[in-house]
C-alpha cells in the first residue's frame, strides 16, 4: 500500500495503508504475546522439573554441580532456553520467510536486472557476519587480558594493605592500576576505531546509498512506485542478512543449554517405590550385605548390622572408611550398589521419596543455620509444635537461648547443638546424627551424647551417629566400625 500510495497519492490509499499498517502490528504483538506466553509456561514446567529432579539426585551426584553451574542451570541455561523458544517463530519469518517474498516481489516488479540492488547490502552483511566477529574476537582477547591485570592490580593492593603501608608501596600498587586502567581505556578507544566505525559506514553509507544508485541506474526511467518498490523490497532481504549472527546467538545458545540441561535430567536419581504408609513407633533397622560404588570406586565395604529399636549406635571408622555414606544410604539419599536396608522389615527402597522424611531424619555434618530466628529453623523440622516443645528441645540439645535469637548470631557449637535439637522434634523412628559434637567441647559432647542416648530408650527409635571421638563413641549402646575398602573391594 505505501508503494501505491507513492504512485497513486490520495486518502483512500493512505487510509488503506494506515489500516493495513495497524492491522500487521497488532498481528505482530498479538502472535509475540502468544509465544511469550507459551514459552513462560514452558520454563515454569521446565524450572520445576529441574527443581524436582535435583531433590531426588543422590549426593554424590549433586556433588558434581557447585552453585555456579547450578545458578546457570536453573536460571541462565533456562532463560536461553526462552530466547531461543519464544524468538525461533519470528527468526523464521525474518530470516526465511520475508526475504524469499521479497525477492520474489522484486523481482516481479523490477526483473531480474534489479537483484543488482542486494549486492551492497550482502557486502555490508558479509562484512559484519565474518569481519566483524574475528576483529571483535582479537579485541576482546585484549581486552580481557587488560581486564584481568586491573583485577590483579586491586588485589594486590587490596589484600597487601598493610605490607604495602609498613613499606610505603602503596604509590606502587596504585600506579599499577592507574597503568591497566589506561590501557583499557585506550584500546577500548582503539577498538571502536578499528571495529565499530568501520561498521558504521558499511551499515550507513554502503548500503542504503549504493542500494539506492544500483536501483536508480537499473530503472531511472520506471515509475516512482517501481523504485520505491525496489528500494523498500531490496532493504527487506538484505536488512536480516545483517542481524543473521544475533539470531544464530539465540539459536547457538539455546542448543548448548538444551545439552546441558538434558545431560542433567538425564542423571540417574534415587527411585522410590508405592510404600506411602506411616512407621510404627518401635522398628528395627536391619543392613544385609551393603555396599557402594561411586564413580567406578569402592566408597562402602560390604557391611551387615542390625540396629535394634530403642538403642544409640555409633559407626566409626578413619577417613574413607564410608561412615557418611553409610547415612546416606539408610535416609534413603543414595542408592546401594549390593545389598538392602530395612526398617521395620520395609526395605527403604521400597518407601515413596515423599515419605522418605516420615521414616528417617538425617542431621547432617556442619553449622548451616537459616538467617532467621531460632523458631523458624526449629519450624522447619516440626512446623505445628508448640514453643514449650520448642524449648524443652533446646534445652535437650544443651542450648539456653530464647526462641527469638537470631540463629546467625550463635556460635559454632551453638548451630551445631541447633541442628541437633531438630532430632527431638523428628517423628522419624530412625534418626541419623553425622559427626554431632565435632565443633563441642568435651564436657558438652558427653551431655549430647547422654542425651542422644536417653532419647532412644524412651522413645524406642533408632539412632546412629558417626564419630571420630573414641570417648563418645564409647558411651553408646553399640559401636560399627567401619574398615577402608582397596580399590579391588577387599578392607585394609
Amino acid at each position: 500500500m505505501l508503494v501505491c500510495f507513492i504512485g497513486e497519492p490520495g486518502v483512500n490509499t493512505a487510509l488503506w495503508a494506515l489500516a493495513l499498517s495497524g492491522g500487521t502490528a497488532l498481528c505482530a504483538a498479538l502472535s509475540s504475546w502468544l509465544a511469550h506466553s507459551g514459552e513462560m509456561s514452558f520454563a515454569a514446567r521446565l524450572r520445576e522439573k529441574v527443581a524436582t529432579h535435583l531433590m531426588l539426585l543422590p549426593p554424590s551426584a549433586v556433588s558434581q554441580y557447585d552453585g555456579q553451574k547450578l545458578r546457570r542451570l536453573v536460571a541462565d541455561d533456562i532463560v536461553a532456553l526462552h530466547h531461543m523458544i519464544a524468538h525461533f517463530p519470528h527468526e523464521i519469518a525474518t530470516f526465511l520467510i520475508v526475504p524469499l517474498a521479497s525477492i520474489c516481489l522484486l523481482v516481479a516488479i523490477g526483473g531480474w536486472v534489479s537483484l543488482a540492488a542486494l549486492i551492497p547490502g550482502l557486502v555490508a552483511a558479509l562484512f559484519i557476519l565474518v569481519a566483524v566477529p574475528r576483529l571483535a574476537s582479537r579485541e576482546g582477547k585484549i581486552q580481557f587480558d587488560v581486564m584481568g591485570d586491573i583485577a590483579l592490580a586491586v588485589d594486590d593492593y587490596a589484600r597487601g594493605i598493610r605490607v604495602n603501608r609498613i613499606f610505603a608501596a602503596e604509590a606502587g600498587a596504585a600506579a599499577r592500576y592507574e597503568e591497566a586502567t589506561q590501557r583499557f581505556s585506550r584500546g577500548m578507544v582503539e577498538r571502536v576505531g578499528r571495529v565499530a566505525t568501520i561498521m558504521a559506514m558499511a551499515t550507513a553509507l554502503l548500503q542504503p546509498v549504493a542500494t539506492f544508485a544500483i536501483i536508480y541506474a537499473t530503472g531511472f526511467d520506471r515509475p516512482a512506485q517501481v523504485l520505491a518498490a525496489s528500494l523498500f523490497f531490496s532493504l527487506a532481504v538484505v536488512t536480516p542478512a545483517r542481524q543473521l549472527g544475533h539470531g544464530l546467538d539465540y539459536i547457538s545458545m539455546g542448543r548448548a543449554a538444551a545439552g546441558r540441561i538434558r545431560a542433567f535430567l538425564a542423571e540417574a536419581s534415587v527411585v522410590g517405590g508405592p510404600v506411602s504408609d506411616q512407621p510404627s513407633e518401635r522398628a528395627d533397622l536391619v543392613v544385609r550385605n551393603l555396599s557402594v560404588m561411586l564413580a567406578d570406586r569402592p566408597a562402602l565395604a560390604p557391611v551387615s548390622h542390625c540396629f535394634p529399636a530403642g538403642t544409640l549406635t555409633a559407626i566409626t571408622g578413619t577417613s574413607g572408611a564410608g561412615k557418611t555414606t553409610l547415612l546416606r544410604v539408610l535416609a534413603g539419599l543414595e542408592p546401594p550398589t549390593t545389598g538392602t536396608v530395612l526398617l521395620a522389615d520395609t526395605p527403604l527402597a521400597e518407601l515413596a521419596p515423599a515419605n522418605r522424611t516420615a521414616w528417617a531424619a538425617l542431621i547432617a555434618q556442619g553449622t548451616d543455620v537459616l538467617s532467621a530466628p531460632i523458631r523458624d529453623n526449629l519450624l522447619l523440622s516440626a512446623p505445628d509444635a508448640r514453643d514449650d516443645v520448642l524449648q524443652a528441645a533446646l534445652r535437650a540439645a544443651q542450648i539456653e537461648e530464647g526462641l527469638d535469637t537470631d540463629a546467625e548470631r550463635l556460635s559454632g557449637g551453638e548451630k551445631q547443638r541447633l541442628n541437633i535439637s531438630r532430632a527431638y522434634l523428628s517423628s522419624a523412628p530412625l534418626l541419623l546424627l553425622d559427626e554431632p559434637t565435632s565443633a563441642l567441647d568435651a564436657d558438652t559432647s558427653r551431655r549430647v551424647v547422654d542425651e542422644l542416648r536417653q532419647l532412644a530408650k524412651s522413645t524406642g527409635k533408632v539412632i546412629v551417629m558417626v564419630t571420630h571421638d573414641p570417648a563418645m563413641a564409647a558411651r553408646a549402646d553399640e559401636i560399627l566400625p567401619l574398615h577402608p575398602v582397596d580399590y579391588d573391594g577387599a578392607r585394609r
